[in-house]
Order: structure tokens, then C-alpha cells, then sequence
């Protein structure tokens, strides 16, 4: 993969001791991942730093290490090179080996979605080219980096989701990335304590496109305002927009309920199933479809590729517990995903009643209590029956479903305990329960033991 002169040009690093001819095979950030031949770069986080493995990293068989202390001791067969700052070099070493391959690279972000949008690529793309694409969510300055550095001469293509919590880190991700297409899910009120407001959060997704090869496509959701104002830059990209709402070079003309999912028609009679009837899935998957035609992957590979994506963990996964349907939204919330959960709860009503268990959103800043309440306002003009709220600022939305819809059940908790208690008391068959709240809420736990209840 490199020799360590490679790794000290491309980083700028000093070589402490070793080789520089000394060959690495491989990058490991974890020594529990770590393989024989690899350079470990020793990372330091908030809670943990790297450099207190790096004797693990050797005795696991790493031939080089990468540090940004000088004091760090290892068998002199060991390449050591020091820095001054590890995380950068890591991206610095991924924008480099990313520079030997000319394939098309797909770099996906916005407020919420990405994930979802990154899996129905992959799976589109897939049907004609072999496809690296990050797993989960590692999309930020450590998942990035270490998802591109896997690029090997078998794949024909990357999909690479890039999120962020504050400025400069999509500008960073971009450089890193160097995308050949960029696509924008939507642009909301998502971390704000960082990111300070929706402008915030368009002005800092935007930065990717500053980093968008010569003659890339922007691809992106002509439904948000915000992203609209892609289509006035000069001088104009090359764009491709999906929607349903607004006019679309991809638009779904009518959305409809089919079994346990729903089926979506495109103009000229073009249909496509999904697996789940996620609302905001509809947009996702008409992202996934902009990017297969623009890369000449037959409709037919398209809806095939579409209809078997399953959502991933904790973004509305379905389940039945003894005739109740349990709605897993907890992996992460902002008011973006929230008002389109809720729009998932209201489609799938059946005979039974509907029941919102909301925590907080956290990351919101001075905007928590608005966003919060606006929330319950989505809530109450669902029609939702019943509404379970913990933390600081659920409650708000409690409150202002009740005020007004006055006939909602509302009840406001202080332990997880106590809303597994009711809802074994309240929930018959035929209900819906949507559960979710911002990963710090931890409602992964609740929903764990909704669905081991026999």
C-alpha cells in the first residue's frame, strides 16, 4: 500500500527510527482490527488515546507506527514517524491512495438521510459495478479516511456519506473525498450547537461542491428551498434534481401503499418498490435512482436494487411484537427526521391506534424549545392518539400537542422504566408504536425490551 518514504512525504512527518523502505500493507486506527504488515495510526479521542497501544499495535504485528508523541518506545524493526497531528495525516494518507484510481466516487451529505440515500446508492450501483461504500455511519474525519484507504484495484466504483457537527469539517471531508458527484438529501435544523442555524448547516454542506472534480454533477433534492439555491450558482455545475414535490429531473408523480411497502411511479410508467413504507425514503431512493442513470445502470437493476434495501439498524425498522407494530426510528434525531417519522406513523394507521415515544433532540442549541414544540404541532396534525415524551425537551412537544388537540393522550416521564410499564399496559393488537429520540437518549434500550416481550 506504501513505503514509509511515501508516508513522510505525503504527511510531512519526521522519521524517528526504521526504515524507509519498510513497506505497510494496511491502516488500523484500533488494534483490535489491527493485521500483520499494517501502519497503525495512533489517534487520540476524548475518551482514549492511541499512543497508550501502540506496544499492542507492534505485538499484533504492525511494521510501522504513526505518532504525534516523540517518546513512544518499540522494537527498532519498527518504523516510527511522528507528526504533529495524526487525525490529518490519516485524511492526508486517504486523499493520496484515493489519487491512484479514476472511478466514479459518489460523496453524499445533508441534515438527514444520508445513510439511508448511501445504502440505496450502493445497492443501485452495485448491479453494474463493484462498489466500496462506508459501512454504518463511519462518515466522518476517522470513518472517511479509513473507508477510502480499502480502494483497491477490484472496485469500479465509491459511495462515501460525509457528515458533520461543526464548520470546516465538509470542506476537509471533500478534500479527502474529491468527489465526482455530490448529492444533497435536504438541509434542516441539525446540529445547531455547532453548526448555529439552517444557513449554518446549508453553508457548511455546500463546501463540498468546492471539491468536486472538473465537470462533476451535483445531484440533489429540488423539494428543499435551500438546495435550490444550488441551481444559482455561477458559474452552474452540472446538475440532476429529484423531488416529489417541486419540478424535478427525477420526480415521483404519485406515491402509493403496496403490501408492507410502497410503490413509487415515475414519469413515463416507471415504477419502483420499496421494502418499507418509510416516507422519507421516497426522496432517498429518487437520489439512488439520479445517481444509476447518470452512471447508465438499466432501470430494470435500478428498482430491483431499490426493492430489496432494507433499512439499517434504528432508522424505521419495522417489527411486530404480539400483533404491535414497533417503529425502531432511535439511531439519531433532528427535526428533519422527526417530522418524517411521523408522517411514517400516520401512513401506516391501521385498526388500531398510533403511540409517539419521543425523546429529546439533542445538538439544537438556543433552538431546542421551538423545534421541540414544533414537533408536537406535526404530532397533533397527524393525528396521533397517543404521545410518551422523556427528556428536557420532549415534553415541549407533549405540550403543544395537547393544547392543540385537546382529545390527544399525553404523558410526560422521567425513567424509561415507567414508559415500558405503561405501554405493556396501554398497546393492543393492532397498534403502532414509533420510538424515537437523538442517539444520547439511549430509546435503543426501550425498544430492546418492547421486542422481548412473548
Amino acid at each position: 500500500m506504501f513505503n514509509v518514504a511515501e508516508i513522510l512525504e505525503v504527511t510531512g512527518g519526521k522519521l524517528l527510527q526504521g526504515a524507509v523502505s519498510l513497506r505497510v500493507n494496511g491502516v488500523s486506527t484500533d488494534t483490535r482490527k489491527a493485521t500483520k504488515g499494517d501502519l497503525f495510526i495512533a489517534i487520540k479521542g476524548d475518551n482514549f488515546d492511541g499512543h497508550d497501544f501502540t506496544a499492542k499495535a507492534v505485538c499484533n504485528g504492525a511494521f510501522a507506527l504513526l505518532v504525534s508523541r516523540a517518546d513512544i518506545e518499540c522494537p527498532l524493526g519498527t518504523a516510527v514517524i511522528l507528526v504533529q497531528d495524526t487525525v490529518k495525516a490519516l485524511g492526508l494518507l486517504a486523499r493520496y491512495h484515493r489519487g491512484r484510481f479514476k472511478l466514479p466516487v459518489i460523496a453524499i451529505t445533508g441534515s438527514a438521510g444520508k445513510t439511508t440515500t448511501k445504502e440505496f446508492i450502493a445497492a443501485v450501483l452495485g448491479k453494474k459495478y463493484r462498489v466500496l461504500y462506508n459501512k454504518g455511519t463511519e462518515n466522518n474525519h476517522i470513518g472517511v479516511p479509513m473507508t477510502l484507504l480499502q480502494l483497491n484495484k477490484t472496485h469500479q466504483a465509491a459511495v462515501i456519506e460525509a457528515g458533520t457537527n461543526h464548520f470546516g469539517e465538509i470542506s476537509w471531508l471533500g478534500e479527502v473525498i474529491c468527489p465526482t458527484v455530490a448529492v444533497f438529501t435536504n438541509i434542516g435544523h441539525s446540529h445547531l450547537a455547532g453548526l448555529e442555524s439552517p444557513e449554518g448547516v446549508f453553508k457548511e454542506k455546500v463546501t463540498l461542491l468546492d471539491h468536486l472534480a472538473k465537470n462533476g454533477t451535483v445531484i440533489l433534492n429540488s423539494d428543499d428551498e435551500r438546495l435550490r439555491g444550488i441551481l444559482k450558482r455561477k458559474p452552474k455545475p452540472n446538475i440532476v434534481t429529484y423531488g416529489v414535490e417541486h419540478k424535478a429531473d427525477i420526480k415521483a408523480i404519485a406515491v402509493y401503499s403496496k403490501g408492507k411497502g410502497l410503490e413509487v411511479e415515475l414519469d413515463r410508467g416507471l415504477k419502483f418498490n420499496l421494502a418499507v413504507p418509510v416516507w422519507g425514503n421516497v426522496a432517498n431512493a429518487l437520489a439512488a435512482v439520479a445517481c444509476g442513470k447518470l452512471l447508465k445502470v438499466p432501470f430494470k437493476g435500478i428498482a430491483s436494487a431499490l426493492g430489496r434495501v432494507e433499512p439499517a439498524k434504528g432508522r424505521q425498522c419495522f417489527h411486530s411484537v404480539m400483533g404491535v407494530t414497533v417503529i425502531d426510528d432511535t439511531y439519531n434525531a433532528n427535526p428533519v427526521s422527526y417530522h418524517n417519522a411521523i408522517r411514517t406513523l400516520s401512513l401506516v394507521r391501521g385498526r388500531g391506534r398510533t403511540f409517539l415515544v419521543a425523546a429529546d433532540m439533542l445538538e439544537l442549541g438556543g433552538h431546542s424549545e421551538a423545534l421541540h414544540a414544533q414537533v408536537g404541532e406535526a404530532a397533533a396534525a397527524a393525528g396521533i392518539d397517543h404521545i410518551l415524551t422523556i427528556g428536557r425537551w420532549a415534553g415541549l412537544a407533549g405540550e403543544k400537542a395537547k393544547n392543540i388537540a385537546p382529545s390527544v393522550w399525553v404523558k410526560h416521564y422521567s425513567k424509561q422504566e415507567d414508559i415500558f410499564v405503561d405501554l405493556g399496559t396501554l398497546l393492543r393488537e393492532g397498534d403502532v408504536v414509533l420510538v424515537k429520540g437523538s442517539r444520547g437518549m439511549h430509546m435503543d434500550r426501550l425498544v430492546e425490551n418492547l421486542l422481548a416481550v412473548n
